[in-house]
């Protein structure tokens, strides 16, 4: 199982990808995995396709998108519940590119406002069915949480597999001062489809449930998953030593689709007792070291005083440790290119949980620092390679009910920051002539596409909580993209919805990830890459933005915590 991961930016008015740099071992390619199933589209594109959410809360129904290669000004629809007729009205033309149609326009369904199945039709094509329930954002929240059970590590429970990776208690270090010395590193969660484990997804994790939590009440156990992240990472520091990442990048990748309880008597040492990788001033791990330290101070926030005194200590140690490194971690697989929002994440958490203001105004001074790249807004994000759209919103006293904002000399700016960040995610969704779609999907085309859009979906929300106008519509847009009013009609989640083949390692057990959240759509170039075979465009599909069902594509089907994530935030936040 080979793997990249391209660590690409959120771009809203430059489009510029990142580069993937170089593994520390670069991995061979040609594995072939367990399962060999793959899926197909099995529609054919016609004339005019009404594309909707699978799932919505009755008055915030995503509207329709009508697709069709003729032009839709004036064309009306009607909202049906069963055969009853409850609405009706005229389409909205859409500027954005309806690719691979001509045109695109919106059916708005805003007057679906009480629980049950509906269809839209138009021109004598039915959507869909359209399930409206009370509470079918939790549910979607919920769903999310399937990867986060399925990844559990070590002797943490999971309803997947028997206590795995055992021997990483005694895991050995494998760089830096302290090389050939063991550390305890068990627990925690295996990262993707395969079985490493990474302390930055680990932290982005943690945080995104924590506050997932936190506006949730934690009504449905959402800290259960989170408590995880956390016990994991208040163990990854020891006597000086911050491990990033857990497990040989290429004896894991070329491993193939395994029972992850075979690793600890595999005949490979690097799988038997597998390595441990730390940050040093080499390797450099600002952006991890932040991580780290926000996720912590967040999850201090629901503690007794005594053990939050202890959580913020720790956290404390990973922001020191991120500020003496002072630049971004060079690694296999999550390359990012800046770490000040990291750390302005930390500052503004550390802040809430200590009540000390000198964390505010450094958050504030970071934050500036981590947006002042011209007029750039699509710096203020939340999808882990750009993080400051949560520090934003600490600051500016939006990131949970009932939070008070920092001092006004802080959170004026800080939400300025946050509407300015969620107006460039507007023009994302509604008017970009070159990144945007009529479908919705907040960000572009790119390997990951479902997470990067989920962030734009945080961003939107925080950002109308701080009073930007207009951010509702774009975000019920993007809500929509994610549960089906996209081009192929797909949820974005395995079982759950109608993708069916996720690339990850529970292929070699036999069980179904239902509700994790697959990266989605890529260019078609990012896609033949990766693959031994070249994927064609399928009928909905352009050179810019490809999905196929397939079993053994890690672009497009890959899932993992820090895809999951945002989509768990996203739908705490919007659910009541």
């Amino acid at each position: 199982m080979i793997r990249r991961r391209r660590a690409t930016r959120v771009l809203l008015v430059v489009v510029a990808l990142s580069t993937l740099v170089a593994c520390m071992e670069e991995p061979s390619r040609g594995h072939t995995p367990v399962s060999e199933t793959v899926g197909s589209v099995d529609q054919a594109a016609g004339p005019l396709v009404v594309r909707v959410a699978s799932t919505a809360e009755p008055g915030r129904v995503p509207p329709a998108v009508v697709a069709s290669d003729e032009a839709l000004g004036g064309t009306g629809y009607e909202v049906r519940r069963g055969q009853t007729v409850v609405a009706d009205g005229e389409l909205e033309p859409v500027e954005a590119p309806a690719a691979p149609w001509a045109h695109a326009a919106l059916a708005d369904l805003a007057a679906i406002d009480e629980p049950g199945s509906y269809t839209v039709v138009v021109d004598g094509t039915t959507s869909s069915t359209i399930e409206v329930a009370d509470d079918a954002y939790r549910d979607v929240l919920l769903s999310t949480l399937t990867i986060f059970d399925s990844n559990a590590d070590g002797n943490e429970p999971s309803s997947f597999h028997r206590p795995s990776h055992l021997n990483d208690v005694r895991s050995r270090i494998a760089n830096g001062p302290r090389k050939g010395e063991r550390i305890d590193v068990e627990g925690g969660w295996m990262d993707a489809g395969d079985q490493l484990k990474f302390t930055v997804t680990t932290a982005y994790s943690t945080l995104m449930l924590e506050l997932a939590g936190a506006n949730q009440g934690d009504r449905d156990g959402i800290l259960d998953a989170s408590r995880i992240g956390v016990r994991w990472l208040m163990k990854a520091r020891r006597r000086g030593v911050f491990v990033a990442q857990v497990g040989h990048t290429n004896a894991d990748h070329n491993a193939g689709f395994r029972d992850p309880t075979v690793d600890d008597t595999s005949d490979d040492p690097r799988r038997r007792v597998r390595p441990s990788y730390v940050l040093t001033k080499e390797s450099g791990g600002s952006d991890v070291a932040a991580a780290v330290a926000g996720a912590l101070a967040n999850a201090s926030l629901r503690l007794g005083v005594v053990r939050r005194q202890r959580v913020v200590r720790e956290a404390e140690s990973w922001l020191a440790e991120a500020q003496r490194l002072r630049k971004v971690w060079r690694n296999c697989c999550y390359q990012q290119d800046s770490w000040r929002d990291d750390v302005a994440v930390a500052q503004a958490s550390l802040w809430r949980a200590t009540g000390k203001r000198s964390y505010a105004h450094a958050a504030l001074a970071s934050l500036e620092r981590a947006t002042s790249d011209g007029e750039e807004n699509w710096l203020v994000a939340a999808d882990s390679y750009q993080m400051s759209a949560i520090a934003a919103a600490e600051l500016c006293g939006v990131l949970r009910p009932g939070d008070a904002p920092a001092p006004a000399a802080v959170s004026g700016p800080a939400c300025r920051i946050l509407r300015a960040g969620g107006a460039a995610w507007i023009y994302q969704v509604d008017d970009d002539p070159e990144n945007s779609t009529a479908f919705g999907r907040a960000g572009y085309a790119q390997w990951a596409s479902v997470r990067q859009s989920e962030s734009g979906a945080i961003v939107l929300e925080l950002a109308g909580r701080a009073g930007l106008e207009d951010a509702a519509p774009a975000l019920l847009r993007a809500t929509g993209w994610f549960l089906g009013a996209n081009p192929w009609q797909l949820r974005w989640q395995a079982e759950v919805g109608d993708v069916e083949h996720p690339y990850h390692w529970v292929q070699a057990v036999g069980r179904e990830l239902s509700g994790a959240v697959v990266g989605g759509p890529a260019p078609l170039g990012d896609i033949n890459d990766n693959r031994e075979d070249d994927v064609a465009l399928g009928p909905f599909d352009t050179e810019d933005q490809t999905y196929q069902d397939l079993a053994d594509d890690y672009v497009m089907n890959e899932v993992g915590i820090g895809y999951s994530a945002p989509a768990a935030l996203h739908f705490a936040l919007i659910s009541d």
